[in-house]
């Protein structure tokens, strides 16, 4: 009987050893599911993004378009923010005048990285919403972090 108690202990150790090397602790990332909800690093919902590129806040309330040329707009100013390309790369413009951009992965299981110009990942999107998951994250931090969405 104690035999089998020690072989029971010993195997529910292995069985935990390996599971643990299976874990991810690499930094958690933003990301933007199929469904177009967009949810912060520490998995926070923050907002979410239609297919058609209207995007809102948590409370639903929209913030910006894309519009047909491509360009982000700023639904209270009507400002344009930056611009999203047909391959999801997102060209937005700051403060200093300068742009700056995030560059979109092709899919990979369905999930795209977004990039900054580090070639940081910066936001895991869902393929559906390749073309303007840049532009979303972008808007919504900005939002969250209070600071002034005419950038332009």
């Amino acid at each position: 009987m104690k035999q089998l108690t020690i072989i029971a202990c010993m195997l529910s150790m292995i069985i935990t050893a390996s599971g643990s090397f299976a874990q991810n602790y690499k930094q958690p990332i933003p990301s933007i599911d199929a469904k177009g909800k967009i949810t912060d690093a520490k998995g926070k919902y923050i907002g979410w993004v239609t297919s058609d590129g209207i995007i809102k806040d948590a409370a639903g309330i929209k913030i910006a378009h894309i519009d047909n040329a491509g360009n982000a707009i700023d639904a209270v100013t009507g400002k344009n923010l930056g611009k999203a390309s047909k391959n999801g790369t997102y060209l937005y413009h700051v403060k200093s005048g300068a742009n700056d951009s995030l560059m979109v992965s092709i899919p990979m299981n369905g999930i795209c990285e977004v990039k900054d110009k580090n070639s940081k990942t910066v936001l895991l999107v869902h393929e559906n919403y390749k073309l303007y998951g840049a532009c979303a994250m972008h808007c919504l931090q900005l939002k969250n972090e209070h600071k002034d969405m005419k950038m332009k």
